[in-house]
């Protein structure tokens, strides 16, 4: 496999033509002699998912399968589902430079315009060397608590960054996903989509990278071999993070997160970010200075970040020796790097006596050979015999005595002892400080656990404070609103009954007018003659319409007819009786229900504006004072969200700070115990040393001594 472009590539860019998407080249695959017809790829096995269907790892721009030949190889297929500009020329272009290189971190690839028939039409594809490796955020996962391994790839990855600037080369996307590490710990760079080599230049960059590694500045027209610059700075301040305490990687990521310390937001907001408050603040002055260099990029350099400045003075991997995974590297902080240096001291030879006086020793070979025959004489003969043989022992005792005193080995040994005893003293100190520290650390974790506990409670306190204001001040509007509804019904329900009234008073006068145009002199009404009609126009009755109704009142045998008149008085017409009475009035209620059957059961056009007009007023009145309401409400309901908004940010900025003493107070303890746990280590090999010199001494005692000058062996 080589970088240069494939023989398949056409001289020039085809015209834009749609791609398949993903699940169509699942399709397509699943018949690889049919898709790759005509190509070394075809019959090819493709790795497949648990359904059995070809398994793709998808992205923006495409679809990637793993394909293996019938020779064993195995290839990285990628079949795009988006075609970027000048996808052919980019590919060639970058294939033609790359194949010039002589670099480890390179990835073979061959760009095959008529690389896949799918549905009937050949679409490029793009096959690249499968490289056996783990993307950097899987390996840290892995490696992370080892600091010496995550020293040297901090080294390893500032040494590609040179050979990729050496070579006028960006690689557009510098990120966890597009970093690989093999099993021997080297890199190697995947995902060319975005590559910038000198034949590019001009152009404008085909995507923007992966937001948690790139500037927020950064536009298409940031194309150029300065591309990666804004995303070393952030590999390498996480890899040199994490090599210098491991404990970084889980205080400041969550598990699943895609970055590795920092990110997008703390990019945005380095002034209010934590995580680089944590880098920025760190004990270790290496840390913090790198930290605060990458601070000072982002507040000012941010869209023109400088080359990426490795920390100089400090081999982090010089002279470690790499196996496989177990990579060492002794540029740590001085605690951590005694830590894990070996030390297994080799036991001082014995010491022995090394001087002795002939004569003390003489006299000792004397008082061994007499005294035993001194002590029964003098018991027997004589007192003053006993008395010589006690002197010439206290004599001797007292000379022997200063002779001890006199051996170099006695002075070495008490001293070995004396620092024996000061070792074992400054261990138990050691581990009671240990000690102290764990205890701190349960307590810090303790408080930790109850501050967010109070945090959390804060954060739902102020969200109930704020429901209960927001849910007394719907109350508040609904009643407002509520009574705005009452009045308008109460309106509408007067002016309903004026217009029932002006109805029924409409409908009155037409009637009237109707049996007006009735005259009883022509109905014709049976039992009514001349003198008859006479006699009731002479009481005002002429038509239909002078009177409403008839009563009837006793009058001895009799009963009189009483004409009800329309003012309501009540009057009698000689002469009409009982009987023509009923006729009249049942000629008046035939005309009557006749008329009525044709009513107006509405009123005009003029007296419905009328009376909309006389009650227009209210109406407007109360319409005004119902928007009024709502729009007091709204201005309400943002004031009280405003209000919400200050706490939270109130609140947020406390806990800010809280939060960002309480890791720095962590990070401290948390060394702080790791050194305390170093002197620990440090005072037990002391002491294990110091038990094994003065064990060295165990033979230099007053009774070895007494033998040594008998025998002149200790």
């Amino acid at each position: 496999m080589t970088t240069s472009p494939s023989s398949s590539s056409t001289s020039g860019d085809e015209p834009a033509r749609p791609l398949p998407s993903g699940a169509t080249y699942v399709e397509a695959l699943q018949d690889t002699a049919l898709c790759f017809r005509g190509t070394d790829l075809a019959g090819a096995e493709v790795r497949a998912d648990a359904l059995g269907r070809p398994r793709a790892i998808s992205g923006n721009f495409a679809s990637v399968f793993s394909v293996t030949v019938a020779d064993g190889t195995r290839y990285a297929i990628k079949c795009f589902t988006r075609e970027a500009p000048e996808q052919a020329t980019r590919y060639r272009a970058v294939g033609a430079h790359l194949a010039g290189l002589d670099d480890d971190w390179t990835v073979g690839f061959d760009y095959l315009d008529q690389g896949i028939l799918v549905a009937g039409v050949r679409h490029p594809v793009l096959r690249m060397e499968w490289v056996e490796a783990v993307n950097l955020l899987r390996w840290l996962d892995g490696h992370v608590d080892d600091p010496r391994a995550v020293a040297a790839m901090a080294e390893r990855f500032g040494r590609l960054v040179d050979r990729l600037a050496a070579a006028g080369v960006g690689h557009g996307d510098l990120q966890h996903g597009n970093l690989l590490v093999t099993a021997d710990g080297s890199l190697k760079l995947v995902d060319y989509d975005g590559m910038y080599v000198p034949a590019l230049a001009g152009l404008p960059a085909a995507e923007t990278g992966h937001r948690n590694y790139q500037s927020p500045d950064r536009t298409a027209a940031d194309f150029g071999p300065e591309v990666d610059r804004f995303s070393s700075w952030v590999i390498y301040l996480s890899l040199v993070a994490f090599a210098t305490d491991p404990a970084l990687w889980r205080q400041l990521r969550d598990e699943d997160a895609e970055h590795l310390v920092l990110a997008e937001p703390d990019f945005a907001d380095p002034a209010g970010s934590f995580r680089l408050a944590t880098l920025t603040g760190h004990p270790d002055a290496r840390l913090r200075g790198l930290a605060e260099r990458f601070q000072d990029v982002l507040l000012h350099h941010r869209a023109a970040p400088p080359p990426l400045e490795p920390l100089s003075g400090v081999e982090l991997s010089a002279g470690v020796e790499h196996r496989g995974d177990a990579v060492a590297a002794p540029g740590l902080p001085s605690w951590l790097s005694e830590r894990l240096r070996p030390h297994v001291p080799a036991p001082p030879p014995r010491v022995r006596f090394s001087r002795r006086g002939p004569v003390l020793a003489a006299v000792t070979w004397a008082l061994a050979v007499l005294l035993p025959f001194g002590v029964p004489a003098a018991v027997i003969v004589d007192e003053a015999i006993a008395i010589a043989d006690v002197s010439a022992v206290l004599a001797w005792a007292a000379a022997t005595a200063a002779g001890y005193r006199r051996q170099p080995q006695r002075a070495e040994a008490r001293a070995a002892r004396d620092e024996r005893k000061r070792l074992g003293d400054a261990r138990l100190a050691a581990a009671d400080e240990a000690a102290r520290l764990d205890r701190e650390a349960r307590s810090i974790a303790a408080a930790t656990e109850v501050a967010k506990a109070q945090q959390e409670r804060r954060r739902r306190d102020l969200r109930h404070r704020h429901d209960e204001r927001l849910r007394a001040h719907q109350r508040a509007v609904k009643q407002e609103l509520d009574r705005i509804d009452r009045e308008r019904q109460a309106a509408t329900t007067r002016m309903r009954l004026e217009e029932q009234r002006l109805l029924v008073r409409r409908q009155k006068a037409r009637l009237r007018a109707e049996l007006g145009k009735f005259r009883l002199a022509v109905a014709g009404v049976e039992g009514v003659g001349p003198r008859q009609l006479a006699n009731l126009q002479a009481v005002g009755i002429r038509t239909a319409a002078d009177f409403v109704g008839v009563r009837y009142e006793p009058d001895g045998l009799d009963r009189v007819a009483i004409f009800v008149l329309v003012d309501g008085r009540g009057v009698t017409a000689a002469g009409v009786g009982e009987v023509s009475a009923v006729l009249i009035d049942q000629w008046r209620e035939r005309l009557t229900a006749e008329i009525e059957a044709d009513r107006p059961t509405a009123l005009s056009s003029v007296e419905q504006q009328a009376l909309m007009a006389r009650h227009a007023a209210d109406r407007a009145r109360l319409d005004a004072e119902h928007q009024r309401v709502l729009a007091d409400a709204e201005t309400a309901i943002r004031d009280l969200r405003a209000t919400l908004r200050a706490e939270q940010v109130a609140l947020a900025d406390e806990m800010k700070s809280a939060n960002t003493v309480t890791a720095r107070t962590r990070v401290d303890h948390e060394r702080a115990a790791a050194e305390a746990d170093v002197r620990l280590e440090r005072a037990e090999r002391a002491e294990a040393e110091g038990v094994t010199r003065a064990d060295a001494f165990r033979r230099i005692t007053y009774r070895r001594y007494l033998r040594f000058l008998l025998t002149g062996r200790s």
